[in-house]
């Protein structure tokens, strides 16, 4: 087992030794299902549509959504095909409904900080609370214990590329 493994695997005993609650598993569920199949991102950018001032900002959040799919579910889940950590490890138990998609990266991650960043790199105030929304997305994908802590730091970094990408190569399209 290689050092980042020995770390996520640390990481997630700690997780469920530690920090579990009947409380925090009703929050973390509830915030982690808002980020199912992006619907939250998909729902936001729908309503930035509607307005005449972020109708370019929706149009460049959909077809940035619709790469970090590609990448995350199309492209890097079945090449990498890590197993999740419930999966892999007898020492950890999902708090929700177990995914049977691989692991790495974290989908839910990545879709929450592509749109994070596209958003605010168009508007930085509503940027910062996307980035949070986002950040709790990515935390709850660890406390549910779905995702080893590197799937959550990588996807979140791979999302934000994703959506600069996105602001530069989409940006001036009307």
């Amino acid at each position: 087992m290689n050092k980042v493994s020995k770390q996520d695997v640390k990481i997630m005993e700690f997780l469920q030794n530690n920090l579990q609650s009947d409380f925090l598993d009703k929050i973390m569920s509830k915030i982690s299902a808002t980020a199912n199949a992006g619907m939250v991102w998909i729902l936001i950018a729908c309503i930035m549509g509607l307005s005449g001032k972020y109708k370019n900002t929706s149009k460049i959040l959909i077809k940035a959504l619709l790469i970090s799919t590609f990448v995350c579910n199309v492209v890097l889940k079945p090449f990498v095909g890590r197993i999740r950590p419930f999966v892999a490890l007898d020492s950890v138990e999902s708090k929700i409904k177990e995914p049977k998609d691989p692991s790495f990266p974290s989908g839910h991650t990545m879709a929450s900080f592509v749109a994070a960043m596209v958003i605010f790199c168009t508007n930085p105030i509503l940027g910062v609370i996307a980035f949070g929304l986002a950040f709790f997305i990515a935390i709850s994908r660890l406390y549910l214990l779905v995702h080893y802590p590197s799937d959550v730091i990588i996807a979140s970094w791979l999302g934000a590329v994703i959506g600069v990408f996105s602001i530069f190569r989409f940006g001036k399209d009307d």
